[in-house]
């Protein structure tokens, strides 16, 4: 419910605004960077140096920024931010042995993983960067660390236990959907080799973020000809990398563009490594400075050919922005706002198909029962990945589908939203609702069509014939 509770915050606050809503995304994704400021300098401070810790902190935080701000608005950016918070102030409290700095991570921890369940890797990652801690001394790498971690992370949830007070199970469902997620991991990964499927996780790490890899590269060979080299301070990069691929295939090994979002902090602290900063600050002696301009030209390249790709309004990885329709509404807009005007504040609503859900939102109006979103509930999952276009969806029966159909029959909905994005989306050969009868049957005797935006359809409820 995470993303759910930080969306709702920013509307109760600003109002039913779209703009609203991403310039406080872009402000959050903003401060995720003090995260990574924070990771970069426990890893890269030194007593002898006292200017290369805060110069790698800032490459490291301008990277991220970049990165970051290539995507728009999903449940993976909204716990971006609060999973590097929760990594920097971890970093900070083992380096500082400051126990408040444990507890923030560990609430910020909980937050990332409330906010979406592939934060789970934060678990492990973080006993690792605890471990890497230990063996190199680090003055708060004790138990009591990781003592902190756990104690924040329990103080964290006492708000979403008071808020779900009356409904511990569904909370519970929420946060350890087990059945559910094993149901939808399954569904992806019964089609696909998972070892090719990591391959082209590889490649597309590459194409997405070719600016902070690049600039990797050059850290990895500006080790060479560094003193001292620091070449065993990328391994707590390396490991936040690899948790955070680890976290964007959880799921199915999907690997959704929107999830690689993810990447960005750990991309980051490793392109601000010292080896890289040194070459490019400092170079002493003359096969030194050889290699100091090579890198420093090369990094310059890097940096001048995504500012570049960004001027060009190419550097959107994923964007996702709904299609403006001519009275610059989206189509769920304007048929919300149809709604609205159409029924009264108990009416109900019923949505089928993938881009009809949010017509919830923007017309004010319930579903007739649990169910306003069926993929899933009553059809089988999407088993697409951002590599194959998967099988079809088809319609489930059983018990929601039952369900379904009371909470129809006793909240007869005022309108039925249809969108195609079943089919045209995810390919589904027939629409799963050709095979859902008792819905069907419900809908061609109760509703016909009245108005249409965009995409979407709207069938409105038949009058009931005068006695």
């Amino acid at each position: 419910p995470g993303a759910f509770l930080l969306a709702a915050g920013a509307i109760a606050a600003l109002g039913r605004s779209l703009e609203a809503l991403q310039l406080l995304h872009a402000l959050w994704l903003a401060l995720g960077g003090l995260g990574v400021w924070w990771a970069a300098r426990a890893l890269y401070d030194r007593d002898d140096e006292p200017r290369l810790g805060p110069r790698c902190a800032a490459l490291a935080t301008a990277v991220y920024l970049v990165s970051a701000a290539m995507f728009s608005y999903n449940y993976s950016s909204w716990m971006t931010p609060a999973s590097a918070l929760a990594v920097g102030m971890a970093l900070r409290g083992l380096r500082r042995d400051a126990w408040a700095w444990s507890l923030g991570a560990g609430a910020l921890a909980l937050l990332a993983f409330v906010t979406i369940q592939r934060a789970v890797v934060l678990a492990p990652l973080l006993g690792a960067l605890w471990w890497w801690a230990r063996r190199r001394s680090f003055p708060g790498a004790r138990l009591s660390a990781l003592g902190g971690w756990l104690l924040g992370a329990a103080l964290a949830l006492i708000p979403l236990l008071l808020w779900y007070a009356d409904a511990p199970a569904l909370l519970l469902h929420a946060l350890v959907p087990i059945a559910t997620g094993l149901d939808y991991t399954t569904a992806a990964t019964a089609g696909g080799s998972s070892l090719a499927a990591l391959g082209h996780a590889g490649a597309q790490l590459l194409t997405v973020f070719w600016f902070p890899v690049g600039l990797v590269v050059l850290a990895a060979l500006a080790t060479r000809c560094s003193t001292p080299s620091d070449a065993g301070v990328f391994v707590p990069g390396a490991v936040w990398l690899v948790a955070s691929v680890v976290g964007a295939g959880l799921g199915g090994l999907r690997f959704y563009l929107h999830y690689l979002v993810q990447y960005a902090p750990a991309l980051a602290v490793l392109a601000g490594h010292p080896a890289l900063v040194r070459a490019c600050a400092r170079a002493v002696g003359p096969q030194a400075r050889v290699c100091s301009r090579v890198l420093l030209a090369a990094a310059v390249l890097l940096a001048a050919g995504q500012l570049v790709e960004i001027g060009r309004g190419r550097g959107h990885r994923y964007e996702a922005m709904a299609r403006r329709l001519e009275g610059g509404l989206t189509a769920a807009q304007a048929a919300g706002a149809h709604i609205r005007q159409r029924t009264a504040e108990g009416d109900t609503v019923q949505a089928w198909g993938w881009t009809a859900w949010r017509v919830y939102y923007w017309a004010q109006r319930r579903a007739p029962g649990r169910i306003y979103k069926p993929l899933g509930a009553v059809t089988t999952f999407n088993t697409n990945t951002e590599f194959d276009a998967g099988g079809p969806i088809r319609f489930r029966d059983g018990p929601l589908a039952r369900e379904l159909v009371e909470a129809f029959d006793r909240h007869p909905p005022a309108y039925f939203v249809y969108s195609p994005s079943m089919v045209r989306t995810f390919g589904a050969q027939p629409d799963p609702l050709e095979d859902f009868i008792a819905l069907r049957r419900r809908i061609e005797q109760g509703y016909v069509p009245e108005a249409r935006f965009g995409d979407l359809q709207l069938l409105r409820r038949r009058e009931p014939a005068p006695p």
